[in-house]
């Protein structure tokens, strides 16, 4: 069978109402050893078991024609495949690899080494598959099957994978997001086109698969942003990138990007042809010869499936105006031939992504606001962080908002206000991994941290203990005051120092306070209420946790900070910061765990102590450093620690 936009398949979790579908493919791929829909039952409630199906269907209207059953065990390194069923119709065309993808993307989540398997000996295709991408005999199976037939076992090394072979984790067929599947009017072979609230709503990605995000709009906080957003959260390549996208609207960085290109177009225009309006770039590619050169040099600043370059034509002269993300919906039917061509040509190839280049200096920018309510470290650890550089042999300056045009006159920076994506802390660190600065906190960090959908969406992809949470739109409101108890906890995408969080009564409050939260987002998360008397921070830098701080919940209130109506005015609650290896083993140690997943710069991790285990509440990329608080235990060598972690990435000749 032809894979193609009507017929791709999508991998995601077993849910009850798949019963059905995974009985009839035991039933037809299997004489003996199958699997009972009792079993099947259980395997769904069983938290060591992971069971993916490959869905052909569409959101409303499933079609299971594969599966593939994933079984852990507690402190083990090894995974074991249980069993893995095509539909007939549905071989030959990958959907094993794209499964098997599935399963070692679990298995890596779940800290295993390796992953084993059995096969009957006789069951050429399937021994086929498994050892085309790195799986080796480990021993014989005489009379294993109930029939009497025999086995081999395999086994597959996920950190060590042969030269020669393929890597199934590696695979997976892209997925195209659109608003309406009308949007693409052709076929992509070997593609899923796949509408954006579908996507939204999966619950599981395949690592470094392609995901080619196509919606109507790329404003901020919008779906297409989201989408953006929780494609990397689940390790999917996905162009654009959301950071891509923050890049568009930013009026300093078109203004580069029109000093760049202006020339060339101005150029490209002495040769014969007329002189259009605007000129189309799809994948880096333009229909026009003449632009061929400055379509890729676009596409490399913004890395956007369609770009707009719209010119001006004065006293015969042509300018670069503007550079906008149009939707397919604005190309007529010329444009989406062309657009058809690249989008096929690019599927063939590979993303190429840019190096950046470091300077060998030493005099570090520390960022701060001094007019800040509440900064992520006072005066007194200003001063701190200045002196320690001094310490180390290095210079520390203090810089506003107003330098950023100066900032390539320092060789690294420290960020010491507070971060937020449409802000200019993030465009400074932008700019300093554009001039190859390091940045304390770089943008990835940022964009990592900053949002509640993508850290919500990260943790469950990574099995990292968190308080129940989902993620939901306006459609959703009645559907998730159904599946959580009360109170629960509120929060917008964006918030931090416990701003844009709210606490919710009941299904009714959950509705009215969720309906005046949706006018800045289109995305809230909801989040189980976990009552404590305070919260765990742990303090990580480089993967190293280096301090440990309980925050107690402000008087008379279930936060750290009780903000006042006012929006100036605030009242905290108390601090103890104890040494790292005072604090619970099970806290620190999963603490690390979810910094991990954000980068090796600094973080803070919020962390609740519960009777079921530490749960992990939210990482932030830029955590409090203030004098007397969390330098209690190491004093001045927290700051030096700090800046020595950031002179460490500058290059040296």
């Amino acid at each position: 069978m032809t894979s193609t936009q009507s017929n791709a398949v999508i991998l995601r979790n077993a849910m009850p109402a798949d019963i059905d579908g995974l009985c009839a493919l035991e039933t037809a791929n299997f004489t003996s050893d199958g699997i009972t829909r009792a079993s099947f039952l259980r395997f769904l409630r069983r938290s060591s078991a992971r069971l993916l199906v490959a869905d052909a269907g569409d959101g409303e209207h499933p079609n299971v024609v594969g599966y593939g059953l994933l079984l852990l065990r507690e402190n083990s390194i090894t995974a074991r495949i249980y069993s893995l069923a095509i539909s007939k119709d549905w071989r030959g065309i990958g959907l094993g690899t794209q499964l098997l993808a599935g399963m070692e993307n679990l298995a890596i989540e779940a800290g295993c080494l390796r992953i084993r398997l059995e096969v009957r000996i006789e069951n050429d295709t399937a021994r086929g598959l498994y050892e085309r991408h790195g799986y080796q005999k480990v021993s014989d199976l005489s009379g294993y099957y109930e029939d009497g037939a025999d086995g081999i076992r395999l086994q597959h090394d996920l950190y060590d994978v042969i030269a020669e072979k393929s890597p199934a984790v590696s695979t997976g067929a892209p997925l195209i997001l659109v608003d309406r599947l009308s949007d693409i009017p052709f076929a992509v072979s070997g593609a899923r086109v796949m509408r954006v609230r579908d996507y939204l709503a999966l619950d599981h990605g395949v690592r470094n698969r392609r995901v080619i995000n196509l919606c109507r709009s790329y404003e901020y906080l919008s779906r297409g942003y989201y989408c953006s957003l929780l494609a990397a959260a689940r390790a999917e390549r996905v162009i654009p990138e959301a950071d891509v996208l923050l890049d568009l609207n930013w009026k300093r960085l078109q203004k580069a990007a029109r000093n760049d290109l202006g020339p060339q177009i101005t150029e490209a225009l002495t040769k014969p042809g007329d002189h259009p309006t605007y000129v189309d770039v799809y994948f880096g590619r333009s229909t026009d010869k003449r632009f061929r050169h400055i379509a890729q040099r676009a596409f490399d600043q913004f890395r956007c499936p369609i770009l707009r370059l719209h010119l001006n034509n004065k006293d015969g002269k042509a300018s670069l105006r503007e550079i906008e993300a149009p939707s397919l919906s604005q190309l007529n039917s010329g444009h989406m031939t062309a657009f058809e061509a690249a989008l096929r040509a690019y599927l063939r190839g590979r993303v190429r992504k840019q190096g950046n280049v470091t300077q060998p200096t030493a005099l570090v920018a520390i960022l701060h606001d001094p007019d800040e309510v509440m900064p992520p470290s006072d005066k007194d650890a200003l001063a701190l962080f200045v002196q320690a550089a001094a310490d180390l042999g290095a210079r520390a300056e203090l810089i506003t908002a107003k330098d950023f045009h100066h900032l390539s006159e320092f060789d690294a920076l420290l960020i010491r206000e507070t971060t937020a994506l449409d802000h200019h802390t993030y465009r400074f660190a932008k700019r300093a991994v554009k001039e190859g600065i390091p940045v304390i906190d770089d943008p990835d960090s940022m964009l990592r941290c900053t949002n509640k959908v993508y850290l919500a969406e990260l943790l469950r992809t990574h099995r990292i203990p968190a308080p129940k949470s989902a993620i939901f739109d306006k459609r959703r409101i009645g559907e998730i005051g159904q599946q959580f108890s009360f109170p629960s906890v509120l929060k917008v995408p964006d918030g931090c120092f416990s701003r844009g969080v709210r606490k919710v009564k009941s299904p009714e409050h959950l509705a009215e306070v969720a309906s005046d939260m949706f006018k800045n987002s289109e995305l809230l998360v909801i989040q189980e209420y976990v009552e404590t008397t305070f919260d765990w921070r742990i303090g990580v830098l480089g993967g190293e946790a280096i301090f440990a701080s309980r925050y107690f919940m402000a008087p008379g209130h279930w936060q750290i900070v009780k903000h006042e109506d006012d929006g100036k005015s605030y009242e905290e609650g108390g601090f103890e910061t104890v040494a790292i290896e005072d604090a619970p083993e099970d806290i620190v140690t999963t603490a690390l765990a979810a910094a991990r997943l954000m980068g090796d710069g600094l973080y803070g991790v919020d962390m609740k102590e519960t009777p079921n285990g530490p749960m992990v509440i939210e990482v932030n990329d830029n955590p409090n450093i203030d004098g007397g608080v969390e330098d209690a235990v190491l004093g001045m060598e927290l700051y030096r620690r700090i800046i020595a972690h950031l002179l460490g990435k500058i290059a040296r000749p």
